[in-house]
């Protein structure tokens, strides 16, 4: 995804030098936190370092940059997602997740999420469905209703981590997965942008013992998209961070 979203900032940051940037309008300018393309974020390193070695979650380092932004529904909740390219590694990237009240009014909890696979539709790690098989049949093993394992109770990363369900944990049998489309703003007026459709994304968690025996949630949430490029899982594994966690020293 990093590597994807760094080719098309670019080439949105080329059109800004050339298009007179000054007479337009930017659409960043309604993002939570007072935030903008363009902002530093900055995450203290307490609540990795508390996490332990049991997280799948890296320290971003201490500052990040907003790259990318969308405004996504998910499981009928308005949630907005805030791209960020880490200074400390040009290879790391996190996604801050921020979720809205029925009010409008952000939620106190963030949540930051790592990339933690991309795998191709025909993974077989965790999904045995043979290469030769054609897409749709690789789409049904994830999400058909009552078999597909994104709607399942449990979920098994490639590296056999566990994880229950979040949304109605009490339900033990298949739940339909979450269905959107995501269109990512590369820039701060809107010209640049790449969609994403999320085909099926389900939240599930596991508890995760860090330091001192502090025990917290580590979230999974693993989804089917469909984009130009094709089909692919993109499994991300995120941990909650408290508004103190965080300095904006950019914000408006």
């Amino acid at each position: 995804m990093k590597q994807y979203l760094r080719i098309k900032v670019q080439d949105a940051k080329n059109r800004w030098s050339s298009d007179g940037k000054d007479k337009r309008t930017r659409i960043d300018d309604s993002l939570p936190l007072n935030m903008r393309v363009g902002s530093r974020v900055q995450f203290a390193e307490a609540p990795f370092l508390i996490a332990g070695d049991d997280t799948h979650v890296p320290y971003p380092g201490e500052e990040t940059l907003l790259a990318a932004f969308s405004e996504v529904e998910l499981a009928g909740m308005k949630t907005f997602r805030l791209y960020l390219d880490s200074r400390a590694d040009d290879e790391l990237s996190v996604m801050l997740m921020l979720l809205m009240d029925d009010t409008g009014e952000q939620v106190d909890e963030r949540y930051v999420f790592h990339e933690q696979y991309e795998l191709p539709i025909f993974h077989v790690a965790i999904a045995d469905v043979p290469d030769h098989e054609d897409e749709t049949s690789a789409v049904d093993f994830w999400l058909a209703k009552d078999e597909g394992i994104l709607g399942m109770p449990l979920f098994h990363t490639p590296d056999e981590s566990t994880y229950e369900r979040l949304w109605e944990p009490d339900h033990d049998v298949w739940l339909k997965p979450a269905s959107s489309t995501e269109t990512i703003k590369l820039d701060p007026y809107g010209e640049n942008t790449t969609e994403v459709e999320h085909l099926g994304t389900m939240l599930f968690a596991r508890v995760v013992e860090g330091l001192g025996g502090v025990e917290f949630q580590e979230y999974l949430l693993p989804t089917v998209e469909r984009d130009t490029d094709g089909f692919r899982v993109r499994i991300w594994v995120g941990l909650p961070l408290a508004p103190t966690d965080m300095d904006l020293p950019d914000a408006i």
